[in-house]
């Protein structure tokens, strides 16, 4: 199947066709193909987009421990997120920098790094799906019905520090 379409591009380009004038492929029509790549800089993409997936998927695995219930996609879009938070908006056109994402990631992952906006996230979203496990086990067990929702939370408000 594949031969099939080496054969086409190879002819295409024997031919004088551009690369830009040749047939999209599924993979383009879909979004899965986002750039071509120079095979000079290939390497060196390579290297930095692995980097980056490596240390996304521990975020997520940190996330996921924190909150079960979120999905990869919105993982994403948090990590995001907090990247434009911590960068700037003027930055946020590095988040397609492979390079750039990957030294912020590892500074926010540092062990010199105490305060950094990924650690501090990942602990509000703990504190906040505990606090949701607590009010569900209460709205949910008849014996606290007398138990409002202004109640609950100004509780719940004092102990975590609201």
């Amino acid at each position: 199947m594949l031969l099939s379409c080496y054969c086409h591009v190879t002819v295409g380009l024997a031919s004088g066709t551009s690369p830009s004038e040749l047939p999209k492929t599924a993979g383009q029509e879909k979004g899965v193909i986002l750039e071509t790549l120079e095979w000079r800089m290939s390497r060196k993409f390579f290297y930095w987009r692995l980097r980056r997936l490596l240390l996304e998927g521990r975020i997520h695995k940190q996330i996921s421990q924190a909150n079960e219930d979120l999905s990869v996609a919105q993982m994403q879009a948090m990590l995001r997120r907090w990247f434009i938070e911590a960068e700037g908006t003027v930055k946020a056109y590095e988040w397609d920098n492979n390079q750039s994402v990957v030294q912020w990631l590892e500074a926010q992952l540092s062990e010199e790094e105490p305060h950094s906006v990924i650690k501090d996230n990942i602990n509000c979203l703990k504190r906040d799906h505990v606090l949701q496990q607590i009010r569900s086990l209460v709205q949910d067990n008849p014996r606290f019905d007398c138990v409002g929702d202004d109640d609950l939370d100004e509780w719940l408000g004092r102990r975590v520090g609201y």
